[in-house]
């Protein structure tokens, strides 16, 4: 392996990078004046829902050595944690309209240190600098709710909607760099990472974390299907015969209430900077995939109101990719990228301005994996509320 120089930051790094990422509020503002069905704050990414609850990991008996005793990773131990499969932009959407897909998964190691896992359906990610990401969550934001120029008469699938909601998001990432030709690049790569969610037939696909540092090294995690069942339609098909607004929450649904939805967990490990850039971040790595685990969602039962509350709580609950371990003696606070750096900062951000569910009221949910009354309560309060200030949603 070629030799890797971790990101150590500074306090001042730290404080210039909250700066940079100090917008957040600003955008969680806008998406909520841009678009109707938002009656509060929200999340800036990845706030439509798909599924959530409760899931479990079980780890491999034979790990890398660079994994053994970091974490979650005991060989052979299982963890009980909460999952939840959402799309990628910040407002609701067409299910059929191009998007990321993401993953987050959440555990806690014996010890109380929370882990979590944050993927989407894409290899690379959507910009290669944090700068540049807030750039393109502030067009997002600037394209929700957009209404197509002469009403929209496309039926389900409501393409006149889509290009307009693209329209002004092109134009937004256009003007938001002093190099035309570099937003205008950022958004056609999202656009072409996008385009196989609005082509996708389930949510059941493969999701790659950013980059994590454990054991001394960087490197990625992808969780992987059990089997492959996403079966890409072709525009015309979707045209043809449209899947419905919620196909993929759908068929989630009712995929889960047969039966359990498996992944396999792989740790693929930083090579070098040619074909493991830490850099060149909206490149897909050159895998050596080793499993490491495997990701059970269990069966539920679709009229169980133990399953809403689960996926409540996947709904009202924050997510942190900075909740890392990143060697035995869990000495090290920051992550080793800037780019990481920058995400749990923004993160952070994101939750603050969305009233998220403080941590302590569902930290035994990791250890007894069940939600006792005092947590069901307060899900029920939340759900009810949202429900009665008619805000979109999507946690069912």
């Amino acid at each position: 392996m070629a030799e890797w120089i971790p990101f150590r930051p500074s306090q001042q790094d730290l404080e210039r990078i909250d700066r940079e990422v100090g917008d957040m509020p600003d955008i969680q503002r806008k998406l909520t004046t841009n678009h109707a069905d938002l009656k509060a704050g929200d999340r800036v990414a990845h706030q439509y829902q798909i599924a959530g609850g409760k899931v479990s990991l079980r780890i491999e008996e034979q790990l890398p050595k660079d994994l053994i005793g970091i974490g979650l990773f005991d060989p052979g131990s299982e963890h009980v944690g909460i999952g939840r499969v959402s799309t990628g932009l910040g407002c609701p959407h067409l299910e059929t309209d191009p998007d990321f897909l993401g993953l987050m998964l959440a555990f806690q190691t014996g010890d109380g240190q929370r882990v979590d896992f944050l993927g989407i359906n894409h290899p690379g990610a959507p910009t290669d600098t944090h700068q540049e990401f807030m750039k393109l969550l502030d067009a997002t934001a600037e394209g929700a709710g957009a209404e197509p120029p002469f009403g929209s008469g496309a039926g389900e699938l409501d393409l006149a909607n889509l290009l307009a909601s693209n329209a002004r998001v092109l134009a937004s990432l256009k003007g938001a760099f002093d190099n035309k030709l570099q937003g205008l690049g950022i958004a056609f790569h999202v656009l072409g990472q996008t385009a196989r969610t609005a082509k996708s037939s389930t949510a059941y696909q493969t999701y790659w974390t950013g980059v994590v540092e454990t054991g001394g090294i960087p490197g990625k995690f992808a969780m992987v299907p059990l089997t492959d069942e996403n079966e890409l339609r072709s525009l015309a098909a979707l045209i043809i015969s449209p899947p419905g607004e919620r196909h993929l929450t759908k068929e989630w649904r009712a995929r889960q209430t047969k039966g359990e939805i498996i992944f396999n967990l792989h740790w693929l490990p930083f090579i070098d900077e040619k074909v493991t850039s830490l850099t060149d971040l909206t490149e897909g790595w050159e895998e050596q995939p080793h499993l490491v685990g495997q990701i059970t969602f269990p069966r539920t039962d679709d009229n169980s109101e133990q399953d809403q509350l689960w996926a409540d709580l996947a709904s009202e609950m924050g997510a942190n990719p900075g909740n890392w371990v990143r060697d035995r003696e869990n000495s090290i606070p920051e992550p080793g990228t800037e780019f990481t750096c920058a995400r749990k900062l923004a993160y952070r951000k994101s939750q603050k301005g969305r009233d998220v569910l403080p941590e302590a009221a569902y930290a035994h949910v990791f250890a007894r994996g069940e939600i006792d009354g005092n947590l069901a309560g307060e899900l029920k309060s939340r759900r009810a509320k949202k429900k009665d200030s008619g805000h979109i949603d999507r946690a069912g």
